[in-house]
């Protein structure tokens, strides 16, 4: 009984992952990890003083679009070859993600409009963003498991 269950579900311990989707998965968690990286060290680069600024700055920066697009593109393969129910969780969690974004993004503008907060700045909101998703994944596999 226990081989015929294994032999149904090799699946991830959420249970909602196929080999395909977790080696998707790996690959766009690898261009995500390389262009934060390469983020991360231009930013404390530029903040202090090592990496120049001017137009050099420029082409530093737009080094680190392909990157970026690199990431974009491995999360289309990865949603594109995901089986129905991962598919499922991953759309889920980009609407969650969306809405909290626009949503909280739009509430902070008014608070800050009416002088009851300082000006946010980008980090917050991607960070907002990111959390969402990650705990819209989360509910999902725990939701469909």
């Amino acid at each position: 009984m226990k081989d015929a269950i294994e032999q149904e579900a090799p699946l991830s311990s959420f249970g909602c992952s196929t080999p395909r989707d977790r080696q998707n998965q790996r690959r766009t968690n690898l261009w995500t990890f390389a262009w934060i990286s390469v983020w991360l060290l231009m930013t404390f680069g530029f903040k202090e003083g090592i990496l120049p600024s001017g137009p050099l700055a420029f082409l530093l920066v737009a080094a680190t679009v392909p990157l970026g697009i690199a990431v974009v593109l491995a999360h289309r393969k990865f949603l594109r070859e995901a089986d129905e129910l991962r598919r499922k969780i991953e759309l889920e969690a980009l609407a969650l993600s969306v809405g909290v974004t626009l949503v909280g993004s739009f509430t902070y503008w008014l608070m800050e409009a009416a002088g009851i907060v300082e000006a946010a700045e980008l980090d917050k909101i991607i960070l907002l963003t990111a959390g969402s998703y990650v705990l819209g994944t989360i509910l999902g596999f725990r939701r469909y498991r």
